[in-house]
């Protein structure tokens, strides 16, 4: 976002916290298709959120435990960037 959004700062961002299965040994967020890697600037924040939005579903789908709980939490962390960042997200 830093790329994309002038005077955005990290502690601007919106987070979706993820259980670790076990603490210390990697956890659903080691299992991003982004932990560790440089964002790809070549997509728009849209593009971005909708493949991060995607990504925790298929993780938490893999490990049969994508509810109507996580699904809602999903939503909500969509709703809240769109909020927040309005004139980005725009279609």
């Amino acid at each position: 976002m830093k790329a994309k959004i002038q005077g955005y700062t990290t502690n601007q961002g919106i987070a979706i916290m993820m259980e670790h299965l076990s603490p210390g040994s990697g956890g659903r967020h080691r299992q991003t298709l982004s932990y560790g890697k440089s964002p790809d600037l070549n997509l728009s924040p849209r593009q971005t959120l909708a493949l991060e939005v995607w990504d925790l579903r298929c993780i938490y789908s893999n490990q049969g435990l994508y509810s109507q709980q996580i699904r809602k939490s999903l939503q909500h962390l969509i709703k809240l960037n769109k909020l927040a960042w309005s004139s980005i997200f725009e279609k």
